[in-house]
C-alpha cells in the first residue's frame, strides 16, 4: 500500500503523538493502531501496536487489553537500524497494578518497563542502557483506552 504525501500526512495525524518531553529537552514520539478487533464478537478486548522511537532504537508494545479487567497480553521489543526486531519480554498481568519487566541482550540493551493506566491511558516507565549509554528513567503516555 502507498499512500500520497497528503493522505500519508492524515493518517500521521491521527496515529502519531508527542508524549512527553524528555531528558535534556528531547521529544519522545508515540505512533499507534489501536481498537478492537475487526472480526468476532469480543468486544472487551482492545488490539494495538504502538512504536517508540527514542534513544537510537525503537521499542515496540504489540498486544491486546481486556477491557473489562484490564487484563494486558503482549510483547515488548526493540527494533535496532539495520540489525533487526529483537524480543525483550512478555508483559502479561493487571495493568491496575502494573506490570514490570526486566529485560536485556546481552552487549547491546538492558532495561526495566513498568506498563500501567493512569486517567484512562496506558503508559510505560522506561529506563535502559543501550550500548553502554543510560538513558531515563522517563513516564510516556501511549494510548487512551475506551
Amino acid at each position: 500500500m502507498s499512500l500520497s504525501n497528503v493522505e500519508l500526512g492524515k493518517w500521521v495525524e491521527g496515529h502519531h503523538s508527542v508524549s512527553q518531553e524528555g531528558k535534556n529537552g528531547e521529544l519522545v514520539h508515540v505512533y499507534a493502531i489501536a481498537g478492537p478487533p475487526v472480526f468476532g464478537d469480543k468486544a472487551n478486548r482492545w488490539d494495538f501496536d504502538i512504536e517508540i522511537p527514542i534513544w537510537g532504537v525503537t521499542f515496540i508494545l504489540k498486544g491486546y487489553i481486556d477491557l473489562s479487567t484490564l487484563e494486558i497480553d503482549a510483547t515488548f521489543s526493540v527494533k535496532i537500524p539495520i540489525v533487526g526486531t529483537y524480543k525483550l519480554a512478555e508483559v502479561k498481568g493487571n495493568l491496575k497494578d502494573g506490570v514490570s519487566v526486566t529485560f536485556g541482550i546481552p552487549w547491546v540493551i538492558s532495561g526495566t518497563a513498568r506498563f500501567y493506566v493512569r486517567d484512562g491511558w496506558l503508559w510505560v516507565d522506561l529506563s535502559a542502557e543501550i550500548f553502554g549509554t543510560t538513558y531515563g528513567p522517563i513516564s510516556i503516555k501511549l494510548i487512551p483506552l475506551p
